[in-house]
């Protein structure tokens, strides 16, 4: 399985409201990174101001830098390699990447929300990362 990295330089795109459009596309990718992750996919959100050496160290990440400057931010890369920049990649090009089925990941949040204090029937997380309704339990 691919090794799967979001880049933001956004520095707290966690206190964007939700109903903005970085607010919204961050939550649904750290929602879905994080859910893939607990399913045992290599995936992960990396922020500059949390994991600045991360950000040092990636050769994507400079590459980016040389070639599109802060305009190549957010981006995604997938075995070191640039899939996507400037924009956060929908669920659909992350679950591409990984050559993995929405369904069959995501089919128990609540084993994915373990301990988070959801317990997969958290309607922010859920509506965020696309888990149908009806396949949240309580």
């Amino acid at each position: 399985m691919k090794k799967l990295r979001v880049y933001d330089i956004n520095l707290s795109p966690e206190t964007q409201a939700i109903d903005t459009e970085i607010g919204a596309a961050y939550r649904r990718v750290t929602t879905m990174l994080y859910t893939l992750n607990a399913r045992g996919a290599d995936a992960k959100y990396l922020n500059l101001h949390r994991d600045s050496l991360i950000f040092m160290e990636s050769p994507a990440v400079q590459q980016i830098m040389r070639t599109d400057g802060m305009d190549g931010f957010p981006c995604m890369t997938a075995d070191d390699e640039i899939v996507i920049s400037g924009r956060y990649p929908s669920n659909e090009e992350i679950l591409e990447q990984l050559d993995a089925d929405m369904l069959s990941l995501l089919a128990n949040p609540s084993g994915a929300f373990a301990g988070s204090g959801c317990n997969g029937v958290c309607s922010s997380c859920h509506s965020a990362c696309g888990v149908p309704s009806g396949a949240q339990q309580s």
